[in-house]
């Protein structure tokens, strides 16, 4: 991981007037320091009336205009409170990698998300992936990013791809329950497509980056964390289907690889599928911290304080999802300087009592 080149100058945001101050409190929490308080994002509609909804998939007809419209009129009836910045991050869904190099992307609207078809019927009958120059999804996408980037200035920021690559992304071209007999039956061909893979991360990530214009705002990711520099949330969801023993020789070189390519990176822990891979994941050389989302039905946050504490012991942060109670129960029993709060509150005088609570109890 390198280290962050140069400082972003003072945000002047529309939507967010404290972005300058917010952009402090995150520099020291990649610095694993804290200010008065550690970093919270929280977001709340003004006057407690909620914002019209923006959908996942955004300008899939191609009016990138009224996809940013759409977005202002969210962002002008959201209070952005502490560490949260108004982020506009164009998307479709969780496997436009795939259509990226080939797949075709059904879109379903009504429930807010897209797949891709597999396409891959025999290993040794694919070509190296790659993405062509007039791949339709692609192309969108820097369309989408050059225009919003225009529109963005002085208002909002453009956040940065959310990009289900490695395994994730041989998953939705191939099918999971293939892949899954892949690792087994056929672990060289695997391991030559997820190189190709690998191989895509920083061109697609690189071309983003410029697109969104992020060299003079910061980058951002689905998590909301803003950086100077590089970040992002590698992640493989795969990996939940696995045992550690194939984790470490499928999918830990690519996450070794992509956070090479970063300057600050949080994993993507989703669910408790993953537990086995937590040790492997700590040792990651360079990465920062750990989203931890127990998944649903499973116990509330106070309740994972041991494993929470066990990522910060080995030198990395943690960034949480939680409620107000649920943040003053395991508040003290937490490393400031390695945490990172997005808060559920439903107002913004909760929000506010909360924010001045955190400063007064740390």
């Amino acid at each position: 991981m390198s280290t962050i080149a140069g400082r972003v100058a003072p945000l002047e945001l529309k939507y967010k007037p404290d972005a300058a101050e917010a952009q402090e409190r995150v520099r020291a929490f990649w610095q694993r320091e804290v200010l008065d308080r550690p970093c919270v994002c929280i977001r709340v509609p003004k006057g407690g009336v909620d914002p019209p909804s923006v959908p996942q998939v955004l300008a899939a007809d191609g009016d990138y205009a009224g996809a940013v419209a759409l977005f202002e009129e969210w962002a002008s009836g959201t209070c952005f409170l502490g560490e949260a910045f108004p982020v506009l991050s164009p998307c479709w869904g969780p496997d436009q990698f795939a259509a990226f190099i080939g797949a075709d992307l059904i879109l379903a609207p009504e429930t807010n998300t897209s797949w891709a078809v597999p396409f891959v019927e025999d290993w040794d009958e694919v070509e190296p992936f790659s993405i062509r120059p007039d791949n339709r999804w692609w192309s969108m996408t820097l369309d989408f990013y050059t225009a919003a980037a225009r529109l963005a200035d002085g208002k909002f920021l453009m956040g940065h791809l959310d990009i289900h690559s490695n395994l994730d992304c041989l998953a939705a071209v191939r099918g999971p329950e293939r892949l899954c007999m892949d690792l087994i039956e056929h672990p060289d061909e695997v391991l030559r497509a997820a190189g190709w893979m690998d191989s895509l991360y920083k061109p697609v990530y690189n071309a983003v980056y410029e697109a969104g214009g992020m060299a003079e705002q910061g980058t951002v990711t689905w998590l909301g964390l803003w950086s100077d520099g590089r970040t992002h949330v590698p992640s493989c969801d795969f990996c939940y289907m696995i045992s550690p023993e194939h984790f470490r020789r499928f999918v830990m070189p690519s996450l070794e690889y992509e956070v090479s390519c970063l300057d600050t990176a949080i994993y993507h822990m989703d669910g408790v599928g993953q537990l086995p891979h937590l040790d492997d994941i700590l040792a990651i050389p360079g990465l920062h911290g750990v989203q931890w989302v127990p998944g649903v039905g499973e116990r509330r946050m106070p309740e994972w304080i041991d494993l929470l504490r066990k990522i910060q012991r080995a030198g990395k942060s943690v960034q949480i999802g939680l409620y107000p109670d649920e943040l003053k129960a395991v508040h003290s029993k937490l490393d400031p300087r390695k945490t990172f709060y997005e808060v559920g509150c439903g107002t913004e005088a909760e929000a506010r009592e909360l924010l001045g609570w955190l400063v007064d109890h740390t």
